[in-house]
């Protein structure tokens, strides 16, 4: 079964009083492992299958199923769960969080997917690419290419089903550009499967598999190996050698026997969409979410506290109830307490020692919930629950303790002291 299956799909725009087919009933197969470059002229339809294929966009008609799932007509939720948990998106912007660190910015798919344990899947991604010993950098402290490998690192980190990439060599220089389409196919040798749209003739020959579109429509589909053996090899295009072409530049493709025609690279609308729900924004803007740990530890020193209280007061009661002063017993001539006491005083000790073991579930579970509230990204609720969980766990321990330091002091003053 094909991981993605494209049956008359088309895609139609408004624009004022006509319609423009965008997409006219696209049929496309991709098995998993594949490594495809869809290219084409400026309004093709490269751009609006990629958008369709990412699920960031939905069909006017067709079917397109991913992995066996008809994802055509999914909510916006369900389909949000779908971008974030079996697709990785690369973009020639780089997309990339300026105040978050290398691994922060891998981690916030994970965030996304409600993960707790972000940074060692993050420190694996970075690992893939090649930048393990960047994690720590910012991405002003990185070239143009690292900064590419961050945002590769990030589309790899859920171990998506597949990659998608655009334009991911738009804004590099030729020799950086081939140091990212090395990493690309050392993904794609690792089983990941990778569709990447780009207007660079030489880069869609990396591919295995090119597909050119024209008009809304396949115009050519076919194994790379056959089109380099007919046509010969793209010429390798000439850009400044610098990590980042200019803004405001137009990127050119070689104009060959594919027709490919220049493009100036610019953000869609849908790219700007990803941008806003994968990445590119500051931890307060994303939405609020409970801490792990928080609520375990406040429920936990509550029910401590109350315990133990209870117990004490129980102790206290009994002893009133019964005129039972232990103190004030005779070593000589022991007064043993009633029954009911010992069975009562037994049931509030007990109550008393839970209290204790769950005081110190309290303080784990607080202390966890603080450390990760400060060290993984997110808008993080839960810390004031975290604090006061962790306060009432070490309460509930420290009394005892000082009741029985008291009370050996006590006793051992008394000692010394001469005991009547």
């Amino acid at each position: 079964m094909p991981l993605i299956e494209v049956r008359a799909l088309t895609k139609l725009y408004q624009m004022g009083d006509s319609v423009v087919r965008a997409l006219d009933g696209v049929d496309l197969d991709i098995q998993r492992g594949e490594f495809v470059a869809i290219t084409g002229a400026s309004g093709s339809g490269k751009s609006t299958i990629m958008h369709l294929l990412g699920c960031l966009d939905r069909p006017t008609s067709g079917v397109y199923r991913l992995d066996g799932r008809d994802v055509s007509g999914l909510s916006d939720g369900e389909l949000a769960v779908v971008r974030n948990q079996r697709i990785g998106f690369v973009f020639q912007t780089f997309n990339l969080i300026n105040r978050a660190t290398a691994w922060e910015n891998v981690a916030v798919p994970l965030f996304y997917a409600r993960k707790t344990n972000t940074k060692a899947p993050a420190f694996r991604a970075l690992e893939r690419v090649g930048l393990a010993t960047r994690a720590a950098h910012q991405p002003n402290e990185l070239s143009g290419g690292e900064r590419q490998r961050v945002a590769i690192a990030r589309a790899i980190v859920n171990d998506p089903l597949l990659v998608l990439a655009d334009e991911p060599t738009g804004n590099l220089d030729t020799r950086t550009g081939e140091q990212i389409m090395e990493i690309f196919r050392g993904l794609n040798e690792q089983g990941v499967t990778v569709i990447m749209v780009t207007h660079e003739l030489d880069i869609a020959q990396q591919a295995r598999r090119i597909v050119q579109m024209r008009d809304g429509k396949i115009l050519l589909d076919r194994p790379t190996a056959d089109i380099v053996a007919e046509r010969g090899p793209a010429p390798p295009r000439k850009l400044p050698s610098v990590e980042t072409a200019p803004s405001a530049g137009a990127v050119l493709a070689t104009e060959g026997s594919m027709g490919l025609r220049p493009v100036a690279p610019a953000a869609s609308p849908a790219e700007v969409a990803v941008a806003q729900q994968e990445a590119p924004i500051a931890a307060s803007a994303l939405p609020p979410r409970m801490v792990r740990g928080a609520t375990p530890a406040i429920v936990c020193g509550l029910i401590a506290a109350a315990l133990c209280v209870l117990g004490y007061a129980a102790q206290v009661a009994l002893q009133k109830i019964y005129d039972y002063k232990p103190e004030a017993m005779d070593p000589m001539h022991p007064k043993m307490p009633p029954m009911p006491m010992i069975i009562g005083s037994g049931i509030a000790s007990l109550g008393m020692l839970v209290g204790i073991v769950l005081a110190i579930l309290a303080i784990v579970f607080g202390y966890g919930a603080r450390r990760r509230a400060l060290t993984e990204i997110g808008n993080w609720q839960g810390r004031r629950r975290a604090l006061v969980g962790l306060i009432l766990g070490w309460v509930v321990v420290a009394v005892p303790v000082i009741v029985i330091i008291l009370a050996v002091v006590k006793l051992a003053t008394g000692g010394f002291g001469g005991a009547k």
